[in-house]
């Protein structure tokens, strides 16, 4: 799940399963029962893949499926418009988002979509998920999976400045920055990939920390806040070093990867697919805990990036959709180990967790990723995303960006970041 806005998607690739599947029906009408599901990315798989299952274990029920695979921002905006103008026939039933939509999706348009309280238990979710799932002590969506942070690094590459895989885990940044430096020495490789205007190491850091652009109430929390310098004055250690490959794009930040440019890379598991789809570097990744920030006994390893959640519809044939998806999204284990294994996706209901198989990953040279990634989301700090996280980040990423090449001091960015944060606050 990108979450450096990538080139806007050209076509709109429509996924049509036609399903015949065992449940209640709300309807009789032929043409009143369709149930539509909008997904991007791996996340349009998972939907296909849950109705397949779903009509296989329901042979009887006579409704119909269709998967409609978009563009992240493409159907962002989409459902933004016509929630906006009350186009609700226009939207789908169920679609699948990132968390940091969540409050601008509810706070506005809390009637048209399922109050799904009665069908989530608490109990069975990492707290950090499901504060980012209600609104007005309601649950209005179902906490799928997270976008667990995570170091990847090249073990052939480390290797030849003598370090091992023993020397890659429970890293600080700055213990991170010195290997990289060697590194560098020994092989001519930077250490990592940065986008400095995308904010996706920043959101790693902030949350790492246990602090967010906002605080619970929703007002601008960046002043006078340790966690925010901490984590801006750590990137620029990083820059200062030297061992920074300067992404100029969504699509440079991936191909430097195929093209051997870096070491390594600190980002959410969803890059996991992406780094595996260069097969020729099979078995020289691995993953490790993302470095920690210095400073504070409260900082830690573990952070969110992107992780996300189905969304159901309030109207026709909501019943039904809320039925399957609560059934296939909310407590499929079969479906939770399809969306692990084939794509990363780590779920954050702890009793789907229990449930994973994991033989390893030959990519990843035999380590249990998926393994690794449900005991690292245990740990995740809670923190409230609230209203507005894309509109200020990119903000935000512009000012860190500044100050890691020196055209700001550092309380010049703390400042402009601030009341960056501030106008967003008065202007919603």
């Amino acid at each position: 799940m990108p979450l450096v806005k990538p080139p806007s998607s050209i076509l709109i690739i429509m996924l049509l399963c036609i399903a015949t599947c065992g449940c209640v029906n709300d309807s009789n009408s032929e043409s009143d029962n369709l149930v539509t599901i909008w997904a991007y990315d791996s996340s349009a798989e998972v939907a296909e893949k849950a109705v397949e299952i779903y009509k296989r274990n329901h042979p009887d029920c006579p409704y119909e499926f269709e998967v409609v695979s978009l563009g992240q921002e493409d159907m962002v905006e989409k459902i933004k418009i016509y929630l906006t103008i009350g186009s609700i026939d226009t939207l789908p039933n169920i679609f699948y988002d990132e968390d940091y939509n969540f409050m601008e999706y509810i706070s506005y348009h809390q009637e048209y979509f399922v109050d799904l309280t009665p069908h989530i238990s608490a109990d069975d979710y990492y707290q950090y998920k499901l504060i980012n799932v209600i609104y007005d002590d309601k649950v209005y969506a179902i906490p799928y999976d997270c976008g667990t942070g995570t170091l990847f690094y090249r073990v052939d590459l480390i290797e030849k400045a003598g370090y091992s895989e023993a020397d890659m885990t429970e890293l600080t940044w700055d213990e991170y920055i010195h290997i990289g430096q060697k590194v560098k020495s020994a092989t001519g490789v930077d250490l990592l990939v940065i986008i400095p205007e995308g904010d996706m190491e920043g959101r790693l850091l902030y949350q790492s920390a246990g602090t967010w652009f906002f605080d619970e109430e929703g007002n601008a929390n960046i002043a006078n806040n340790p966690g925010f310098v901490s984590a801006i004055t750590t990137l620029k250690r990083v820059f200062d070093s030297d061992i920074v490959y300067k992404a100029s794009s969504w699509d440079d930040m991936i191909s430097c990867i195929g093209n051997e440019k870096i070491v390594s890379l600190v980002g959410g598991s969803w890059w996991a697919p992406i780094i595996s789809s260069f097969e020729d570097q099979s078995g020289l990744w691995r993953v490790a805990e993302m470095p920690k920030m210095t400073g504070s006994d409260s900082y830690s390893s573990y952070s969110n990036l992107g992780g996300g959640n189905w969304f159901i519809i309030n109207k026709e044939n909501q019943n039904f959709a809320t039925e399957f998806a609560v059934e296939m999204f909310g407590n499929n284990i079969e479906l939770a180990n399809y969306a692990a294994e084939k794509y990363y996706v780590i779920p954050v209901n702890k009793k789907l967790v229990e449930g994973l198989t994991d033989s390893g990953t030959e990519f990843f040279g035999g380590q249990k990723v998926v393994t690794f990634m449900s005991e690292t989301n245990q740990h995740i700090k809670p923190v409230k995303y609230g209203l507005h996280t894309y509109e200020i980040t990119y903000t935000v990423g512009g000012y860190v960006g500044d100050y890691v090449n020196g055209y700001l001091s550092l309380d010049a960015a703390i400042a402009k970041m601030q009341t960056a944060a501030e106008q967003v606050v008065s202007s919603s």
